[in-house]
């Protein structure tokens, strides 16, 4: 068990919507210096003249993900010590032991429950189950609860601009073709993880429906044109369409 008091934290993901409610969601328990960084190659940098306590970092980010970052941490002899807690939307058991032998401190798996972090991060700090946190008082909570829903409204209106975004890519996208693949893939990721954590469970599965399918473009080699194409063009087509209906039926819930 870790006895020593959690000090500071360097949380990393590329949601800047996500990174403010960790950063809200930790700062109740008092004393606890909570930063952030959108990048791999960012929280390098900050935990380098940081020397954070502890590093929280998300799996998948564009360019150095998660796994990338731990392992250049663990190259740097001054960031190699530093403990690190992955978060993840791919919790699956072989996933989870993968990033335990890369060598966490443990694995959170999103959806995460912004009112619940506190606690699990500080029992992973702590090497025990989690217990509920009495270092959140009441009064902070309650704000915390109101600032994932003025966050989950930010959303929604952000993901009513990019459903758009995502037809229009959907529309000159070819199987094999990796760079609109990965911005596809990138943003739908996206909206997966927050859909969740801010409670829009419908427009998060959605997105995760496309998510499968875009994993699917990146690994064949279909000829344009081609029936196979087409079909997958129209389903894809379908689902974000669809994305759009559910953005919009959550925005007037």
């Amino acid at each position: 068990m870790n006895a020593t008091p959690l000090r500071t934290v360097l949380y990393v993901d590329d949601d800047p919507d996500i990174r403010e409610i960790v950063q809200i969601a930790l700062g109740l328990t008092q004393d606890l210096a909570v930063h952030t960084a959108p990048t791999g190659e960012q929280a390098l940098t900050l935990a380098r003249e940081l020397r954070p306590d502890l590093v929280l970092l998300d799996v998948m980010m564009p360019g150095l993900d998660g796994p990338g970052t731990l392992g250049r941490m663990r190259q740097d002899p001054c960031t190699a010590p530093i403990p690190v807690i992955f978060i993840t939307a791919k919790a699956m058991p072989g996933e989870v032991a993968s990033l335990l032998e890369m060598g966490a401190l443990g694995v959170i798996a999103k959806p995460f429950d912004p009112m619940r972090l506190n606690a699990q991060v500080t029992s992973l700090w702590q090497g025990r189950l989690a217990q509920p946190s009495s270092l959140a008082n009441i009064a902070g909570r309650s704000d915390l609860h109101r600032q994932v829903t003025k966050f989950g409204e930010r959303f929604l209106l952000r993901t009513r601009r990019e459903a758009v975004r995502l037809c229009n890519l959907v529309e000159v996208i070819h199987p094999g073709d990796v760079a609109q693949i990965d911005e596809l893939k990138n943003l739908v990721h996206r909206i997966r993880g927050s859909g969740s954590t801010f409670g829009f469970a419908a427009v998060s599965e959605c997105a995760g429906e496309i998510e499968r399918m875009v994993d699917g473009l990146k690994e064949r080699r279909a000829t344009p044109g081609t029936p196979m194409e087409s079909k997958m063009r129209w389903r894809l087509t379908e689902c974000t369409r669809r994305l759009g209906r559910e953005v919009e039926a959550a925005a007037v819930r």
